[in-house]
């Protein structure tokens, strides 16, 4: 799964898969984009594929149908309208870097691949190395700004 510009903001909390607390992030490097593995069903519902309609409408479940009543919720929200969904259009980071620091960035500042990234969910970002194992990774997997690993963009 990749992640874009809006996902991962400036002052979201870092933590690590056993809940240590490394810092903010401080900034995003975005990086080359790796095109997604092409799936027979990629960005769109199954059903789309089937002639475009759901096994079940939901309109029929409730008490009373509201679509002759003038609701065009059900039209609009099906598999065939792609549920009322549509792609963004926001940068994608790519396999970029994460800077990650505390104090406003004065303090443990280091920077980190964005393929350790498991979760983003409201203002938290959570790896997917416990604090141990990060503090084990060599130089050349996470660093400290200013040194970064080899092949970085600036």
């Amino acid at each position: 799964m990749g992640f874009d510009l809006r996902d991962i903001r400036r002052a979201m909390d870092v933590y690590t898969l056993d809940n240590a607390y490394l810092g903010t992030v401080q900034g995003v490097i975005p990086g080359p984009s790796t095109p997604p593995a092409v799936e027979p069903h990629a960005g769109r519902p199954a059903a789309v594929e089937d002639g475009g309609w759901s096994e079940l409408d939901g309109e029929r479940l409730g008490p009373v149908p509201t679509q002759p009543l003038g609701n065009s919720g059900p039209l609009r929200q099906s598999a065939r309208a792609r549920y009322a969904t549509a792609p963004d259009g926001a940068p994608p980071i790519g396999r970029g870097l994460l800077q990650v620091g505390g104090r406003w960035g004065l303090a443990g500042r280091r920077t980190i691949p964005l393929e350790l990234v498991q979760t983003v969910s409201l203002e938290r970002v959570v790896l997917r190395l416990t604090k141990a194992a990060i503090s084990s990774l060599s130089s050349a997997q996470t660093s400290p700004v200013g040194r970064r690993p080899t092949g970085a963009r600036p």
